[in-house]
């Protein structure tokens, strides 16, 4: 009887019990805020585990280790997604940079396009090599959160710095219609000085020059009437009284993206 005293009694003191433990439902703390809390939580090894502060904190739950092949950007993070919902945020280090359209695959599921955050497709160089990308899933693509490069939008041209012009026009709109127009695109009335300037410098690549009076983003010395650029040159300029009345061309301008 004297050699089961000693395991005896190992057994009923009080160490600390060291186990990987799975449980089928939830956890429910019952002690007051200050005391209840759960220590020594490891690091997850599924997708749906929970995770401790520290893992939280050091930010290895969005980390991804990237490898690229011709225009395919592939994603590994461990522990592995099962589920890719919208909302979902991973960063990695970029391998190589794009040369142009570029779509991500993640183990386990469906190859996705990567995207500008305005719906667009990459232009070159937006995914630089040795530079940190920051990646969100939603509406079934990904979207590129911080671009290396700011290009013009489809249909417009870069005057200078982040300024962009649009290539065509739009006819036949009031002064209203004409503003709302552009916002609706992301985009705004040229002022006088950004329609000079991009008249000048692209005057052989923007369509409709000089065709008809075009609406600007500048005012005249009193109230209700607005100006009208480019209908013989690039200087060419008049002020349009008869807002309700009146109807010109529409060339909105941009800022790169």
């Amino acid at each position: 009887m004297k050699r089961w005293i000693a395991p005896l009694v190992a057994l009923c003191l009080p160490w600390e019990i060291w186990a990987q433990v799975s449980l089928g439902t939830g956890i429910r703390f019952t002690a007051s805020d200050p005391t209840a809390r759960l220590s020594g939580l490891a690091a997850p090894v599924s997708g749906t585990a929970a995770i401790p502060v520290s893992v939280y904190a050091a930010g290895t739950a969005h980390w991804a280790t990237a490898t690229a092949q011709g225009n395919i950007l592939t994603l590994a993070i461990a522990p592995a997604l099962d589920t890719l919902t919208d909302g979902l945020l991973l960063r990695c280090l970029v391998p190589a940079e794009n040369q142009g359209p570029m779509s991500i695959a993640v183990p386990g599921h469906a190859t996705r396009p990567l995207l500008r955050t305005d719906g667009e497709d990459l232009p070159p160089a937006a995914l630089r090599a040795g530079a940190v990308a920051e990646l969100l899933f939603a509406n079934g693509a990904w979207l590129l959160l911080n671009p290396s490069t700011s290009t013009c939008p489809p249909g417009t041209l870069r005057i200078a710095g982040p300024l962009c012009m649009e290539v065509n026009t739009v006819p036949g709109l009031k002064f209203y219609q004409a503003v709302d127009h552009c916002a609706a695109r992301g985009g705004k009335l040229c002022s006088w000085d950004e329609y000079a300037t991009g008249c000048a410098m692209l005057q052989a690549q923007l369509n409709g020059l000089f065709d008809e009076w075009e609406w600007i983003d500048d005012a005249s010395n009193h109230t209700h009437s607005a100006n009208q650029a480019g209908r013989y040159t690039c200087q060419s300029q008049r002020s349009a009284n008869a807002l309700s009345l009146i109807t010109g061309d529409t060339r909105c301008c941009f800022k790169t993206r």
